[in-house]
């Protein structure tokens, strides 16, 4: 048998978690996945499972895997972290070895960053959409571009930031959105400007945790303390957000900034663009024609397939849109292709 058990942001052990510790030969905790270690928690075990041993192991044990996996193959073994044990791709990828050996598994969930996040700082948690974790490198297009899809459906955006256990590293906010800020140069989408809101919750789970709602440009010169730091960028804010997030930092409701508002998809962005080249176009093509009739069966499907873009793209048809505008701009430029019309483009 081996259990999974989470502590919780607290890492404080509950009474089931005691007891299954006890039934335990031997407990395995790791603090690799948290950089905010309680501890205490090592000698409250101790003191508690007088029968049972406890061992302190680092990511390269866990990773791993066979001596927890052989231990528990014929007796009853726990692998312990703070938080939630599952959230952790390696424990997932060691419960998964587990069962293909016929190991039994349980798991024994505790509180996290990612489920406690929207409480603190008053979010709704159905609001949130994919979350994402921004490292050292200095494109941080994968972060970018997950904040831009969140925002485009109006959700929330968490942002874990990278803790590198061996060199105690912690990228902290400022160098997060600077990292954001030179995403923004390349990819242009206009998602991070100065007064992007940005939501900060620092150390959860601790007695010193504190939360802050600041715009972009604030968070790039703030001091936040000691990590762990995590951002939330939020999407279309409810009003009950608006007023919790107004009682919590005591500001106005109205105050906290709508980032989703004038986010444009890029196929909108696209369909806009070659929509009005290709109908600038049209007009240099008919003075071309002058009065020329042979051209008007060609010229009015362009119309048409431009018209239908836009309609395809109000309906949320991105494909179909940006096929639309493909059509009439190709259409149009086949007179050009063919011989049949000079135009300039």
């Amino acid at each position: 048998m081996l259990y999974f058990v989470g502590l919780g942001l607290e890492q404080s052990p509950s009474l089931k978690i005691l007891k299954i510790l006890k039934e335990c030969r031997v407990t395995y905790y790791e603090s690799y996945t948290s950089p905010v270690t309680n501890d205490k928690v090592l000698s409250e075990l101790s003191s508690e499972l007088t029968g049972s041993k406890i061992e302190s192991v680092k990511r390269g044990f866990v990773e791993d895997g066979r001596i927890i996996l052989d231990a528990a193959k014929n007796s009853i073994v726990a692998l312990v972290c703070s938080g939630d044990p599952m959230v952790a791709t390696t424990h997932q990828e060691l419960r998964t070895r587990a069962l293909k050996q016929g190991i039994e598994t349980k798991i024994v969930h505790g509180s996290s960053v990612i489920s406690a996040v929207g409480g603190e700082l008053g979010l709704h948690s159905y609001n949130f959409g994919r979350i994402v974790t921004m490292t050292r490198e200095p494109m941080q297009y994968t972060a970018y571009n997950t904040i831009f899809r969140n925002l485009l459906q109006g959700l929330h955006t968490t942002v874990l930031l990278e803790w590198d256990e061996t060199t105690n590293f912690f990228l902290n906010p400022s160098q997060a959105v600077s990292s954001l800020v030179e995403a923004e140069k390349d990819l242009r989408s206009r998602i991070i400007e100065e007064n992007t809101l940005v939501l900060i919750a620092s150390r959860l789970g601790t007695e010193e945790s504190v939360t802050g709602a600041l715009s972009l440009k604030d968070v790039a010169t703030a001091d936040f303390g000691e990590p762990p730091h995590v951002l939330v960028i939020p999407g279309k804010l409810h009003f009950t957000e608006r007023e919790t997030l107004g009682a919590i930092f005591g500001k106005s409701p109205d105050s906290f900034l709508d980032n989703s508002e004038g986010i444009t998809r890029l196929s909108g962005i696209m369909v806009t663009k070659y929509s009005e080249k290709t109908l600038r176009a049209l007009e240099r093509a008919k003075v071309a024609a002058g009065t020329e009739t042979k051209f008007q069966n060609v010229f009015e499907n362009v119309e048409c397939y431009t018209r239908d873009a836009q309609r395809f793209l109000n309906e949320g048809k991105d494909e179909l849109a940006v096929l639309s505008v493909g059509y009439a701009e190709g259409l149009l430029d086949s007179l050009r292709f063919a011989g049949q019309l000079e135009f300039d483009w």
